[in-house]
């Protein structure tokens, strides 16, 4: 049995009245959520795992979890911070599973060159223009750090979240937040001048 008409899908539907619908058991109108915020999702989940697979597996295992705790979600509350939320920590668990706060001994020469360029200006400015080399850089540098640091400097400097949104997410206060920030920005300065302290002479 098939319905038509410009709302039938969803489409053009708030937040609100998608969220009661699905509620209610409305599986299209859960689906038309999963289209508008999969790219925040996406993005959030991208900023932790490296590798395709594991992003398309832990973005589908958010929206499973959303899907299981809609019923107690208020339906005037924004979605978006929710969603953020059960993202961090899905991605969390799973960084934690896999035990990526292991250290590994990273060399100068293991670095692409636009890696090399931003573990420079980190080491020396404590900060780099290149987000993306950036990041990259962070996986490599940040893999002693627990998993809750990683995932905070990440939000913070990576995607643009404040101290308190990422607070929310990792369900701490904004001040343990900047303590965690600056803990990790401390760490990645550190490491990096390490790095760039093994630049060949000849180099």
């Amino acid at each position: 049995m098939s319905q038509t008409g410009p709302n039938s899908d969803g489409e053009g539907l708030d937040d609100g009245t998608l969220i009661s619908r699905a509620q209610s058991g409305d599986r299209e109108a859960f689906g038309e959520l999963v289209r508008r915020y999969q790219r925040l999702v996406f993005r959030v989940v991208g900023g932790f795992l490296r590798e395709p697979a594991d992003m398309e597996d832990v973005a589908q295992d958010v929206f499973l979890k959303a899907y299981a705790a809609l019923a107690g979600f208020r339906t005037k509350a924004p979605f978006a911070p929710w969603i953020v939320q059960i993202a961090v920590r899905t991605t969390y668990d799973r960084l934690r599973q896999r035990g990526r706060n292991r250290s590994r001994e990273v060399g100068w020469e293991d670095l692409p060159a636009t890696e090399q360029v931003a573990a420079s200006q980190l080491a020396t400015h404590g900060r780099t223009a290149d987000q993306v080399a950036a990041r990259d850089l962070a996986n490599r540098l940040l893999a002693s750090l627990s998993p809750k640091d990683r995932m905070a400097l990440i939000m913070a400097d990576g995607l643009g979240y404040s101290a308190g949104e990422v607070g929310k997410a990792l369900g701490v206060s904004a001040l343990a937040v900047r303590l965690r920030l600056h803990r990790a920005r401390q760490k990645a300065r550190q490491v990096a001048g390490q790095l760039v302290g093994g630049i060949p002479h000849d180099a």
